[in-house]
């Protein structure tokens, strides 16, 4: 199976589907026609890959709601958010059926990338739940283009080295560089990395934070979400004149 091609930006969804429990600053959750709206612009302003997941409330409805096959799509197993509170289920069922559901809302037969979207006891749901392997099962079905882990710890990511992930999403920023030994790795073994909190939660400026990242070879694409299609048109902006033969 062909494995996608990712640009450097990725818009990040979890804003268009849920805004409870969330560390960014509040927001108001966008209407479904103002959903719809904001997917079209992502879109023709030339952002060509979004991140969403279960947990990100009525994300991948939305997004499937507006199918665009030319756009790579990431999502994630493992954690749902309903109710205004978040609920893991690590079991080959469960991984099994959030792999179909997903399929079904996002309208796409394969899957581009899916993580294991892992809490805190990241290592032990690697080394103890059936859940990284049924991902494997899955893409070795042709379900999954590529698996990948969202985790919190460095030893989880280390430990997905070595058991077949072709991606990281992992947090990094100019305050939160904890995970820079991991870079180093991935770059060593063609692993992709995904760059999550690169704005730590918008606290960050985005542009010179923005370049920063991407002047880093280690790095192969960064997460931005916002809702403000301005703010993203100047985020493309800076992707394209750091790298303008990815973005």
């Amino acid at each position: 199976m062909n494995q996608p091609e990712w640009p450097c930006l990725v818009w990040g969804t979890v804003k268009l589907g849920r805004d409870t429990q969330l560390k960014t600053p509040a927001h108001t959750l966008p209407s479904d026609a103002e959903a719809e709206t904001l997917i079209r612009q992502m879109t023709e302003l030339g952002i060509r890959a979004f991140d969403t997941a279960p947990a990100y409330g009525s994300s991948e409805i939305r997004l499937g709601a507006a199918p665009n096959h030319s756009i790579n799509i990431s999502t994630k197993v493992g954690e749902i958010h309903q109710h205004g509170q978040s609920h893991f289920d690590f079991s080959a069922e469960a991984v099994t059926q959030s792999l179909k559901r997903s399929q079904q809302r996002l309208k796409r037969e394969h899957l581009d990338l899916v993580y294991l979207h892992a809490p805190n006891n990241d290592l032990d749901i690697l080394k103890h739940t059936e859940a990284w392997t049924t991902l494997l099962d899955a893409q070795h079905a042709g379900i999954i283009k590529q698996v990948g882990l969202s985790g919190k710890s460095t030893a989880a990511a280390k430990w997905a080295f070595d058991h077949h992930a072709d991606a990281l999403m992992v947090p990094w920023n100019r305050q939160d560089q904890s995970h820079a030994e991991i870079l180093d790795e991935a770059a060593a073994r063609s692993i992709k990395i995904f760059v999550k909190k690169g704005l730590n939660s918008g606290q960050l400026p985005a542009a010179a934070s923005l370049q920063w990242m991407l002047e880093d070879p280690r790095i192969h694409a960064v997460v931005v979400g916002s809702l403000n299609p301005e703010h993203m048109h100047q985020n493309l902006n800076v992707a394209k004149s750091t790298r303008p033969n990815q973005c």
